[in-house]
């Protein structure tokens, strides 16, 4: 039985040590049904893999075919570690247009699982040179939300091997877009702890900078209030003291607009529609909707206005 194991997984490794070591492949004219086999050739040598493991047999036949296949083992391993996310690394490292690229995002699902896709073009753009060239080109199979994802562990990854992460989100605040806000706000809803003392100089960062409230912080206020709504309140339950600057934001604007006061040296500037839209969605969220009020009655103001706000 073992030895027909080995046989079997031999008649594939051949095939799939040479497209490891292929200079050439892929190319523009590598068809879809290349790319299937690639995938499903790796997937045959994961499974006969786990099973020359679970006979213990994996590091002998490992330093066997290093022997015999003049290689060298540690190039062996990183070939073998995990078949399936090197094809994908080979096709995302190479000259390849973005159809091919879409092909074989659509390939590894049907193989194997979206979830696995974004697992492995998330360690892969950690790993890789080309991170913006990636981040570009996955967008037709891709959803948004999920390449934001990727963008904030790649950012979160680089601030932790930051000298001054101060600097950059200081950079990123001043030349802010809606883009860059969403980076910053699905960053600090990033939920591993390696990252917690990057994700704290985020928030200390904001918090320090818009207790100013400076004219020239309109802009981000306007952007924060458009992220999406799923990473705005799972980014306002996570930051207790960010949460309260924001809603001092909103309860600032709601004053301004009961008075019936120009906006346009105002910090903040968000029409009524835009403020009962912000003010419902945080109150969607029995939690906030609590704390909402609850800052709203410590800053000794009638409840009234708010109250009829989210009716």
């Amino acid at each position: 039985m073992d030895t027909a194991v080995v046989r079997q997984f031999l008649d594939f490794f051949q095939d799939f040590i040479n497209l490891c070591h292929s200079a050439n492949w892929p190319d523009n004219t590598t068809s879809e049904t290349e790319i299937q086999n690639a995938f499903l050739v790796a997937e045959h040598v994961e499974k006969c893999l786990n099973k020359l493991q679970k006979r213990t047999i994996l590091n002998d036949f490992l330093s066997n075919i290093s022997n015999t296949q003049d290689l060298h083992h540690t190039t062996l391993k990183r070939c073998l570690s995990d078949p399936s996310k090197y094809v994908l690394k080979k096709v995302v490292n190479s000259n390849t247009n973005i159809q091919q690229l879409d092909i074989t995002f659509k390939v590894f699902v049907e193989i194997f699982s979206e979830e696995k896709l974004e697992q492995c073009l998330a360690d892969i753009m950690l790993e890789t040179a080309s991170k913006q060239t990636l981040l570009n080109n996955m967008s037709r199979e891709i959803p948004k939300q999920k390449i934001l994802g990727f963008k904030s562990q790649i950012f979160l990854s680089e601030l932790n091997n930051c000298n001054e992460p101060k600097e950059t989100i200081l950079t990123m605040f001043s030349d802010c877009n809606q883009d860059t806000v969403d980076l910053l706000v699905v960053s600090m809803t990033n939920n591993n702890l390696q990252n917690h003392k990057s994700i704290s100089c985020i928030v200390k960062l904001l918090i320090d900078i818009t207790r100013s409230k400076r004219h020239d912080h309109k802009k981000f206020w306007k952007y924060l209030f458009n992220v999406e709504e799923t990473y705005f309140l799972e980014m306002c339950t996570r930051h207790s003291d960010w949460f309260k600057i924001i809603v001092q934001a909103l309860l600032d604007c709601g004053k301004l607009l009961q008075e019936n006061m120009s906006a346009e040296y105002f910090y903040i500037d968000l029409t009524y529609s835009e403020l009962v839209s912000n003010v419902r969605k945080i109150c969607h969220n029995e939690c906030l909707r609590i704390e909402f009020f609850d800052i709203v009655k410590e800053c000794d103001i009638d409840t009234t206005f708010w109250d009829n706000l989210i009716k």
